[in-house]
């Protein structure tokens, strides 16, 4: 039996994860959608063709061998339904295999599943960057992925920056929030200064 404490922190992971990455429910209800509407049309004709009725739209027979062998006029109309097809099928492939991460990140709390934007976590590394570098914000700018966030730091001409020290102490201001932030920092320090 698991205890309570065990039931929250897989409740806040699941959370964590549901926010940080995509949901793919649309792609699959479009697709099935499609598919059931096709199941259905084959369907009716096959009921159609049974109690001895003409086809609602075209009979499925004579569609597969038209399109097995296409005649002049409808080889255009078979080439781009396979076009098409070929494209649906490719970008179901694409939402299958990709991650589909959001631009978020899960922040270590003690009191539940905290989900932060990578745009805050760029902000706070630049912030800590011009603080420890001694330039004005504008003068840096990040970009935080994952575990890495890379930082770009113009100083002021002839005020030379401590490169080091920036990247200790952006670690030090992500290390605060928790888990991976302020692992892998990169810090480029720009050979061009800019007036203050």
């Amino acid at each position: 039996m698991s205890t309570p404490s065990s039931k929250t922190t897989a409740l806040e992971r699941r959370l964590r994860r549901r926010s940080i990455h995509r949901s793919r429910s649309t792609a699959i209800a479009l697709t099935l959608v499609v598919v059931a509407l096709a199941a259905a049309w084959i369907g009716t004709e096959a009921v159609l063709e049974a109690v001895g009725q003409g086809p609602l739209l075209a009979d499925p027979q004579m569609v597969v061998d038209a399109a097995l062998r296409p005649d002049g006029a409808s080889t255009a109309v078979a080439a781009t339904t396979a076009a098409a097809l070929v494209v649906l099928g490719i970008v179901l492939i694409v939402l299958a295999c990709t991650p589909g991460r959001r631009h978020r990140s899960a922040v270590d709390h003690d009191r539940g599943a905290v989900v932060v934007d990578t745009r805050i976590l760029a902000s706070t590394a630049a912030h800590a960057a011009a603080r420890a570098a001694g330039v004005p914000e504008t003068n840096t700018s990040a970009s935080a992925r994952g575990h890495r966030t890379d930082v770009r730091v113009a100083p002021l001409s002839g005020v030379p920056v401590d490169q080091a020290a920036v990247e200790r102490a952006v670690r030090e201001r992500l290390g605060r929030l928790g888990g991976k932030h302020g692992t892998r920092v990169t810090v480029h320090v720009e050979q061009k200064g800019t007036l203050a």
